[in-house]
């Protein structure tokens, strides 16, 4: 009897797991083909002179794209490493503001003023929104010209979108900076809004109890609660904007179109571009080098944001004193138990 119930039961969970073996293997499927293996075959092309439309002149020339990439003398190189300046500079300042604006906008959220479930809503529906949908609305709104509405209402012709990279393209990034933050601020608001509400009351009526104000509340138990929390939004954030293609595309005007502010601009442009298909190895190459850059900034800020186990520091002084005193301890308890041993020979002879 207990063995037809133990294959009954090893029936069905062979059949519950059969099941949910079914559910993945789409998803595993197009996994394969459309991560993985694009993934393999550009570390395969990066080592190779490739081109798709020549192959009998296809070879294998090992690290020659990757030293490609780092000569000097190389013009697309150059513009290649010159691409991570502009990016930097807008995620260095970006991701830092987005997320202090998150927290605080969280935080205002979870002490439920009037009207704060309609607020939630407008502040997360830009998330919604596609990026050619936030080119059409900011583009209309920043247009260069009297059409445009910042134009129409200051009275003035600036031309928002116009200048080249370190020159004159402030007033572009400036408007790429606000369309960003209205566009995805409402995303890591949520994840914010959703760990706030699971910090124990009783925390926060302790450092009342004891004083604390609101800025304090915040600092000291807001804050660290919400560590992990923080360390994943900003992991995420800095991977996704080391990455941005979007903004700087459709934010542009006809004579700065052409201009690769960004990594994955200049990817994208030379492998769209039929007069550099026989570069493709290259491309691939520099695609190589843009991924282990972004791992990079993954590793660090994972290693500063991680939590350390604390370990035992004394100072100089501090290690003699304490070695002293285990020698007086050791000392002491040898001399109490040499002590003992005469009290029990005495005991003993009387």
């Amino acid at each position: 009897m207990d063995k037809a119930i133990r294959k009954e039961r090893a029936k069905a969970r062979t059949r519950e797991a059969g099941f949910g073996y079914m559910l993945i293997v789409p998803y595993v499927i197009v996994f394969l083909f459309f991560s993985v293996v694009p993934i393999v075959a550009g570390i395969v092309i990066s080592f190779m002179r490739y081109n798709p439309y020549t192959p009998d002149t296809n070879a294998f020339i090992g690290f020659g794209n990757f030293v490609a990439i780092f000569d000097p003398d190389n013009p697309i190189s150059v513009t290649f490493w010159k691409s991570f300046l502009t990016l930097f500079a807008f995620d260095f300042v970006l991701v830092p503001v987005m997320t202090v604006v998150q927290i605080a906008l969280a935080y205002i959220i979870n002490l439920h003023p009037p009207g704060y479930k309609i607020f939630r809503a407008i502040i997360y529906m830009p998330c919604i929104v596609s990026v050619s949908i936030l080119g059409i609305v900011f583009g209309n709104m920043f247009t260069g010209t009297e059409s445009g509405l910042i134009n129409a209402i200051l009275g003035k012709t600036i031309r928002w979108m116009g200048g080249t990279p370190w020159k004159d393209d402030f007033l572009r990034w400036m408007v790429m900076f606000i369309a960003t933050m209205w566009w995805q601020t409402g995303g890591n608001f949520v994840i914010f809004s959703g760990a706030m509400q699971s910090i124990p009351k009783s925390l926060l009526e302790a450092c009342e109890m004891d004083g604390g104000g609101r800025f304090r509340k915040i600092f000291s138990v807001v804050v660290p609660h919400m560590k992990g929390t923080v360390a994943i939004c900003l992991f995420n954030t800095i991977i996704a904007y080391l990455g941005i293609y979007g903004q700087p595309f459709v934010f542009a005007e006809v004579e700065n179109a052409d201009i690769m502010v960004t990594p994955m601009l200049f990817i994208q442009n030379f492998v769209s571009n039929f007069n550099y298909v026989r570069q493709t190895g290259y491309i691939c190459a520099c695609s190589a080098v843009f991924a282990i850059i972004t791992m990079i900034f993954g590793f660090v800020e994972r290693a500063a944001t991680s939590e350390h186990p604390l370990r035992s520091k004394h100072s100089k002084h501090c290690s003699s004193y304490m070695a002293d005193k285990a020698f007086y301890d050791a000392e002491i308890s040898a001399h109490l138990s040499a002590m003992e041993g005469k009290n029990e020979i005495t005991q003993t002879s009387n």
